[in-house]
Parts: structure tokens; C-alpha cells; sequence
């Protein structure tokens, strides 16, 4: 008989081996989770720009904004995605083809707009009458409507839009602002547009 060399990997070796490719398969999955997130706000914002498009293109129509009530009412009276019927008067004139939805569009058991913002994943709409803008400190006395993204997967970012309205003391304005001074909707939402006609 031939003396044959053995050529076969040791436990040792199939063990290493096992363990660089489960950490590799770890890097590549919170590598591509992140990258799912990113994908996620940046619908999440193109979704408000195209609801303040629809918005605008309603106002012109109609001289209002759309009301805020039946189905779709949430926490403080607002307009919530995750309730059906969200912004349905926007379907209902065929100026958006679906109800808008967040990717995630869920509600965090215990929520609250002034407490933490983990786990709640939703899209808000509210419409103030004239009569709430010198309330808020705001300089003009007309109708508006905030457009918020409760959360966003990467959170709050500089230059990102907020809806604001009064005079800022130093330090800012706090969580649901000042009577007659300030209101800052960035505090409660990490995305937030106004609009006033």
C-alpha cells in the first residue's frame, strides 16, 4: 500500500472557518438592515412632499384644506396613518390614487407626542383654524395644516424640515410650546411641514 498524505480540514479548521463566515453573514445582514432604513425615510419624505403637493392642489380646489375627522383621528385629534381612512378626502377627489401609508406605520403601545419617539411609525395631519395661529405666536391669522412623519429611522437631521410659527426665546421652544409665543411641531415629529394660505 501507497502512503497517501491526508488532505482532510480538522475540526479546528472547519470550526474557524464556520465562525468567519457567520461573522461575515452578520456584518453583510446590520449592513443591509441599515441600508433598508435609509430606503424607508427617504420614502418616508418623498410620501410628505407628495401629500403637501396634493394638499396645495386640494386648497385650490376647494379654498380649504382638507378637515380633520371621521376614521382616521388618532392621539390629540389628529389625523393618523395607521387609522383607515387617512387624508380619504385626497382618494375621495382622485387627487391621490391610495391612502399614504409608512412603511412601518404602527403605533407604539403607551404612546404619547411629548414622550419617547421609539417604535411609532406613522404619517399625521392636522388642519388649525385661523383663530389657533395667534396662539401659537404665528404672524399670520389664516387657516393651516401641519404634515408631520412621527419617526424617522434615522432620526432628526440638521436642516431637515420643521414646522415652527412665533418668536424663539433663547433655548428654543420647549415640547408644545408657549401660549401666544411659540410652537415648535419639530419637538413631537422628526419631520414636519406646514403650509398657510
Amino acid at each position: 500500500m501507497k502512503n497517501r498524505s491526508e488532505k482532510a480540514f480538522t475540526l479546528i479548521e472547519l470550526l474557524v472557518v464556520i465562525s468567519v463566515i457567520g461573522f461575515l453573514a452578520s456584518i453583510i445582514l446590520v449592513s443591509l438592515n441599515s441600508a433598508r432604513a435609509k430606503a424607508r425615510d427617504t420614502r418616508r419624505i418623498a410620501d410628505v412632499k407628495q401629500l403637501v403637493n396634493a394638499m396645495q392642489l386640494y386648497y385650490e380646489t376647494n379654498g380649504v384644506y382638507p378637515p380633520v375627522n371621521g376614521p382616521s383621528a388618532g392621539v390629540g385629534g389628529w389625523n393618523v396613518s395607521y387609522n383607515p381612512g387617512f387624508l380619504q378626502e385626497l382618494v375621495d377627489v382622485q387627487i391621490l390614487s391610495s391612502n399614504p401609508k409608512d412603511p412601518i406605520n404602527l403605533l407604539e403601545v403607551g404612546f404619547s407626542f411629548f414622550g419617547p419617539k421609539a417604535g411609532s411609525y406613522f404619517y399625521t395631519y392636522y388642519n388649525y383654524p385661523a383663530s389657533s395661529a395667534p396662539n401659537y405666536g404665528c404672524s399670520f391669522n389664516s387657516d393651516f395644516a401641519v404634515i408631520t412623519i412621527r419617526q424617522l429611522e434615522g432620526g432628526r437631521q440638521p436642516g431637515m424640515s420643521g414646522a415652527k410659527c412665533g418668536t424663539f426665546p433663547p433655548g428654543g421652544c420647549p415640547e408644545g410650546g408657549i401660549a401666544n409665543i411659540c410652537r415648535d411641531w419639530s419637538t413631537e415629529f422628526d419631520y414636519s411641514v406646514m403650509l398657510v394660505k
